[in-house]
């Protein structure tokens, strides 16, 4: 084998290896944010994570200034046991950190689509 195939082969080893170290500090950086455990996370994002229910789940909800909080998530959730913290307000809206217990995905897709129906933005 020449030397410069030998330094081709070697520098794509290297680069895969760079590419793989990059997608594990990803994955890393994506489960301690959103507080998913490592273990469920995969480098290449090819596996769904395992999320074991119930647990208290984060929704930031974006609401306009003329909206009431309180009675837009008493108008589409009902009444359910919550905490909803303000988090931030500029000229349009007013963002709020909603935590409630989900007891399974379905759920918690559920109500994340009604929030979106009813807020400017939900994440």
């Amino acid at each position: 084998m020449s030397k410069i195939a030998k330094n081709s082969a070697k520098n794509s080893a290297d680069t895969a290896k760079t590419a793989q170290n990059l997608a594990k500090d990803l994955a890393k950086d994506l489960a301690r944010n959103s507080r998913i455990p490592i273990s469920a996370c995969s480098a290449f994002g090819d596996i769904k994570p395992k999320i074991d229910y119930p647990l208290i789940w984060e929704y930031t909800i974006f609401v306009p200034l003329d909206r009431d909080e309180k009675e837009l998530i008493a108008s589409t959730l009902g009444i359910c046991e919550h905490k909803l913290t303000a988090s931030n307000k500029n000229a349009k809206y007013k963002s709020f950190k909603l935590n409630l217990l989900v007891r399974s995905e379905n759920e918690r897709l559920e109500i994340f689509a009604k929030l979106k129906a009813a807020c400017a933005f939900v994440l």
